[in-house]
């Protein structure tokens, strides 16, 4: 082996290519080693056979240094001509001008490519675990230790009659957005024709109305209470009554939010104390976090032995509680925090994309994903609530998460941020990141 050669040994290829749906194009970056910047090396750029993967190799003496990546779609035959000829050379902002050893083309898809019809995706396909993928046996344990916290089977009696077993009922929860409106139509609901409430027909005519407000859920008094054998699902948790669970327990804690004196009830793991839910007050039960949740999708009782257990990353929850936000305020900013006072902010540049990347711990097929800005934020109240006399955004949202997961998801966003081109890493005062969302689509 050369002497060159084993100097550059470490030498890897870092390839990225992302789809713009709207124009339908796929960016794709080559980015050369470092130890090559100073050298006219010029990559050899090959397009497979069925037009959806990539292959990258160097000419003599790096033969040896080659990698493939699959594209988020196929694309156009016409596609090969640009990759033949030299893409655009892309320069490092952070490197005063100086060319690096990076190009970008820009290849465009095939137009008989059927992947990018938009399927009929339920409204809420971007939420992990909702309540029609829950059987009656479903279990629930913490992610850390593996401790069982929500067993297969509800007991429904203590009479000989009533010891058989019976399965759990999942319900999703409705969304903020059906709150907000029955609230409205509570407030705002027309009053009775005049010329019909005459005597004791007025009162019995509104005692009516008020009976069927209720019943029909959006009466004043209607609000939503955790029942025993009925498991409520929403974006990031699920709902419980205390005594559905077990190997929890609950610990006092001061919230950083309200008044000092205010106690906030954390529910821990018996087993490893990892702080897996929160006590609802409102709502007279427990909500336990799905970031900190495994599932067990069992069909049937007998079903134990070799049980699997299924968990999402965290991103993948947070993303999806980021979702239902823009759904619902539609806002793209947001800072996320702790309530520790600083955290971070946000910018929901892209809510859907998908990207192939080579980096080694990147699956070989594209992933779904969202393109988010971000920036530190050392004081988050002040950002939030703005002295009297100081600008404020009215375009800004916040979404309070457990110190665990807001450092988890700060970290996720850094390290994809190291993952992309160098000239991609920044767009102005913000530092660019990718978070992964849940794809239904995937398995459908």
């Amino acid at each position: 082996m050369s002497a060159v050669h084993q100097e550059n040994e470490p030498a890897a290829l870092c390839l990225h290519a992302e789809l713009l749906p709207n124009i339908r194009h796929i960016t794709l970056y080559v980015s050369l080693p470092e130890a090559m910047r100073s050298q006219n090396v010029r990559p050899e750029i090959c397009l497979s056979d069925s037009r959806r993967a990539i292959t990258v190799s160097l000419p003599s003496p790096y033969e040896d240094v080659t990698d493939t990546i699959k594209l988020p779609a196929r694309v156009s035959e016409a596609s090969r001509l640009a990759l033949s000829v030299a893409g655009q050379r892309v320069k490092d902002p952070r490197d005063r001008g100086h060319d690096q050893q990076e190009c970008s083309f820009r290849m465009q898809i095939d137009d008989e490519d059927n992947s990018l019809l938009s399927r009929e995706e339920h409204m809420d396909s971007f939420v992990p675990w909702t309540a029609i993928d829950m059987t009656s046996c479903t279990r629930l344990c913490c992610h850390h230790c593996r401790n069982i916290l929500l067993d297969s089977h509800v007991p429904r009696g203590s009479c000989a009659e009533e010891k058989d077993m019976q399965g759990w009922m999942w319900k999703d929860l409705p969304s903020g957005n059906w709150a907000e409106m029955m609230d409205f139509w509570h407030c705002h609901k027309p009053d009775p024709h005049e010329g019909h409430d005459h005597g004791h027909d007025h009162v019995t005519g509104a005692t009516a109305e008020d009976q069927n407000a209720t019943v029909k859920g959006y009466g004043a008094a209607n609000q939503v209470v955790a029942t025993a054998g009925t498991v409520l699902v929403d974006v990031a948790t699920f709902l419980l009554t205390d005594s559905d669970c077990r190997g929890l327990k609950q610990v006092e804690t001061k919230s950083t939010t309200a008044s000092p004196t205010e106690v906030q009830m954390d529910v821990l793991c018996e087993n490893c104390y990892s702080l897996v839910g929160v006590e609802d007050t409102v709502a007279k039960g427990w909500r336990l976090f799905k970031t900190s949740l495994s599932v067990s999708k069992q069909l049937s009782e007998g079903e134990r032995e070799d049980t699997e257990w299924e968990s999402h990353s965290l991103e993948v929850v947070v993303a999806a509680q980021l979702l239902e936000l823009i759904e619902r305020e539609s806002a793209r900013r947001f800072v996320l925090h702790c309530g520790q006072g600083d955290g971070l902010l946000i910018w929901v540049f892209n809510p859907d994309m998908r990207y192939s990347n080579s980096s080694s711990d990147h699956s070989i097929t594209a992933q779904r994903a969202m393109k988010i800005l971000f920036q530190d934020v050392v004081d988050v109240d002040g950002m939030l609530h703005p002295d009297r006399g100081k600008a404020s955004s009215l375009s800004l949202e916040e979404l309070r998460l457990p110190s665990s997961v807001l450092s988890a998801v700060s970290k996720t966003l850094k390290s994809r941020n190291m993952m992309l081109p160098k000239s991609a890493r920044e767009f102005r005062e913000w530092k660019v990141g990718i978070m992964h969302r849940h794809d239904r689509t995937k398995n459908a």
